[in-house]
């Protein structure tokens, strides 16, 4: 019985390969959950708009360096939520119903960011820089000694 002949076909992709891949090394992660608090209310608008900031800054360091994002997430847990994600392109944006006209003074924050190329304490140190410039965003205008951030844990 003949078995059919096998053609080398060659395939050419601007998708990295499996083997390219493989070698990458591991990604470098950070994440950080955080509680922070407030002595006066802050708009879920001006929340939005610093942690948007801080994905759309995170990301476009990665590409800045020719690293690869592997996938930044951000979650705000209060009375409403506001999930932010980016694969290093667009950021995703969702938010629970109620969102959009709430103001707080007190909110749970969990990020992450998953890159491959920087070290992890590289990536630590920058996450936390530009994370800290978008919380004094967020403060600063309502009052400048009113945040306490309060580390909860790492994961």
């Amino acid at each position: 019985m003949n078995e059919p002949k096998l053609e080398h076909i060659s395939v050419h992709s601007h998708q990295p390969s499996l083997e390219i891949l493989n070698n990458q090394p591991e990604p470098a992660i950070f994440s950080e959950t955080h509680q922070l608090l407030s002595l006066e209310m802050v708009s879920s608008e001006k929340i939005q708009q610093a942690f948007t900031r801080w994905v759309e800054e995170i990301r476009d360091w990665a590409k800045g360096n020719a690293y690869l994002v592997g996938h930044i997430k951000l979650f705000v847990d209060g009375q409403e939520n506001l999930w932010l994600s980016s694969t290093g392109k667009n950021i995703n944006i969702k938010h629970s119903q109620g969102w959009s006209k709430w103001s707080t003074d007190r909110i749970n924050l969990s990020v992450t960011a998953i890159i491959f190329g920087p070290a992890k304490e590289v990536l630590g140190e920058e996450a936390r820089e530009r994370l800290q410039a978008c919380l004094k965003g967020i403060f600063s205008e309502v009052n400048s000694a009113c945040l306490f951030p309060v580390i909860l844990g790492k994961g």
